[in-house]
């Protein structure tokens, strides 16, 4: 017999299972109670932001400095134009800008003589006038002394031919005068070529800058299929940078479940690369619109998520972004799968 107090295996084993069984039925209760309080989905993808890299001027690629999936920093050679047809096109702006300051010098020194010779006729007329009006007055002075015999008449007959030459040479300096006053250009036109000169060297050399490009942000290399040699045309694009420094999670939710979350709200997601690794994030926005299909008018620029079926009333899915905090660049695909998982009201730590 077995003293008291001692149980048989059996008995302990069913005790264990109990004990086994009360855990998982806790644990299941808790799951479902947390799972009633958080929203989640598996239709969520990660994204990012993406640039098309292309250049301002067209050209034969020189040289490519980047390859498929490289990692670049901000400021980094992409790829190079052939700088010696934009080269030569600076040296001959350049060439023009000088042409133009040198006749814009010439016409600048024409018209200083110009304006030279209107003070110059600006003087004789003086002096024509000074001269015919001492004219009139030695002639006023003859006249009556002449009347009185008192001077000879070809005197006054002198002085009045002198009154008469110096009216000519008053009206003669009066027409150069107003001659050189009308023959007087202006600097504008010199200007405004010089100006315009300036403008196209100024272009020259951001088009021969622009052949050099570089990267605009942090980001990875993707799409890249061309290589040196080729001629692209302005603004062509080569290749699409995918912009690092900033990742989000887009996910799918059912209209139903969009009033149990709120823009700022704490989210969990999982990269579908390694979905044992929890990223924190935030709920950044929720989808203002989509595309419906039978309403044509709205715009296409609408995300459009399609319903799995026509035969019945299918929940309408609008999209929410999550921004992702500090996520490892390993884990990060742009377009790769996640799950996403939300509670509404809860802080971020």
């Amino acid at each position: 017999m077995k003293a008291a107090g001692e149980h048989s295996p059996a008995v302990w084993r069913r005790a264990v299972v109990i004990i086994l069984v009360a855990v998982a039925v806790g644990a299941g209760a808790w799951l479902v109670h947390q799972q009633g309080k958080a929203i989640s989905s598996d239709d969520a993808t990660l994204d990012a932001e993406v640039v098309h890299i292309a250049s301002t001027v067209g050209g034969r690629i020189s040289r490519i400095s980047v390859k498929e999936n490289s990692s670049v920093r901000a400021g980094e050679e992409l790829f190079q134009i052939d700088p010696e047809p934009l080269q030569l096109a600076v040296n001959q702006a350049e060439a023009d800008l000088a042409l133009a300051r040198a006749t814009l010098a010439t016409q600048q020194r024409g018209v200083a003589t110009q304006r030279s010779a209107v003070s110059q006729a600006a003087d004789q007329t003086r002096r024509a006038e000074t001269n015919l009006a001492l004219a009139r007055r030695t002639t006023e002075r003859l006249r009556p002394l002449a009347a009185k015999g008192y001077v000879p008449q070809q005197q006054l007959d002198q002085a009045e031919t002198a009154e008469r030459d110096a009216q000519t040479t008053l009206r003669q300096a009066q027409e150069q005068a107003r001659a050189s006053v009308q023959a007087v250009g202006n600097e504008d036109g010199g200007l405004a070529t010089v100006r315009a000169r300036e403008a196209a060297v100024g272009l020259a050399r951001h088009a021969l800058a622009s052949a050099t490009v570089r990267a605009p942000h942090d980001g990875r290399v993707a799409g890249l299929t061309v290589t040196s040699g080729e001629i692209v045309a302005p603004s062509q694009s080569l290749f699409t940078l995918v912009v690092s420094k900033e990742w989000s999670a887009v996910a799918n939710l059912r209209e139903s479940d969009l009033s149990k979350i709120a823009v700022g709200d704490c989210a969990t997601v999982y990269s579908m690369i390694d979905r044992r690794t929890a990223l924190r994030g935030t709920v950044q926005g929720i989808g203002a619109g989509v595309l419906d299909a039978e309403r044509i008018a709205l715009p296409r620029s609408l995300p459009y998520v399609q319903k799995s079926m026509n035969w019945v009333r299918v929940a309408q899915r609008f999209p929410v972004r999550v921004d992702i905090h500090q996520p490892p660049d390993t884990l990060m695909r742009l377009g790769a799968s996640a799950v996403i998982e939300i509670r509404h009201g809860s802080a971020c730590p």
